[in-house]
């Protein structure tokens, strides 16, 4: 994960969308955590992109199982992630064949 927010660091600095960093950082590293641990944590691939409006990044693994936001209790060590994914992000989802999340922040949010 370390690793995986000094890049995500890099290159929303170039992108000169710096704002976005702590927020895109948080988000991709609880969906790469996800993958790793629900995914078999083989061959995953993120990508981010970004235009005008949007930074969006995805998060892929080998697992044809769709991930599935859950209701946890206070009590719970686990099962928050993608529950931090929505309330952090502007939109996400998963592919047709669970083998894809992606999510969307709004640049206005973070730059502004």
């Amino acid at each position: 994960p370390g690793q995986l927010r000094r890049m995500n660091g890099a290159l929303l600095t170039l992108w000169d969308l710096s704002p976005c960093i702590d927020v895109a950082a948080l988000v991709l590293t609880e969906l790469v955590t996800n993958a790793f641990q629900h995914g078999g944590g083989e061959d995953i691939t993120v990508t981010w992109c970004a235009d005008v409006t949007h930074l969006t990044m995805r998060v892929e693994d080998s697992s044809p199982v769709r991930p599935v936001l859950r209701t946890v209790d206070e009590t719970s060590e686990g099962g928050r992630g993608l529950g931090i994914v929505e309330a952090l992000a502007d939109a996400w989802g998963v592919s047709e064949d669970g083998r894809t999340v992606h999510c969307a922040l709004a640049l206005a949010d973070h730059t502004a």
